[in-house]
């Protein structure tokens, strides 16, 4: 489930500069079981990851400050969150993506049944490769 033995759920932290994108990916995923966190920005997202060593992120691209590609170069580059899963969820279309660190890519808007079977997907898959 989790690395963290004290975490019941497993903990996505979600990045985006706008609130009702942020609102919206998280009210998909509370009512599946998952803890989320919430970001508005690269740097406080770094500063989470760091804090509460999420199970996955899911970030926009295009944000004041350090975008997605920079958030995610960061954190890919930084021990402790190094190997933390990532989904892309952009305006952007996904295959001018394919260069960024991400284990997944979806287009807004996505539909709630994509975003979370995505988002199962890439937890079940950094679970095995833990094991």
């Amino acid at each position: 489930m989790t690395d963290q033995p004290w975490r019941q759920k497993q903990m996505v932290l979600i990045v985006d500069d706008d609130l009702a994108s942020r609102e919206l990916l998280a009210n998909y995923l509370e009512p599946e079981g998952y803890a989320v966190v919430l970001a508005s920005s690269g740097t406080e997202a770094i500063e989470e990851a760091r804090r509460s060593l999420p199970d996955l992120i899911v970030t926009d691209v295009l944000m004041p400050g350090p975008g997605g590609l920079q958030t995610l170069f960061v954190l890919k580059n930084t021990p402790e969150t190094s190997e933390i899963p990532a989904i892309v969820v952009s305006g952007i279309n996904p295959r001018i993506l394919g260069l960024m660190p991400a284990a997944a890519y979806l287009q807004k808007p996505v539909e709630k049944r994509k975003f979370v079977q995505t988002v199962r997907n890439c937890l079940n898959a950094a679970l095995h490769k833990s094991i």
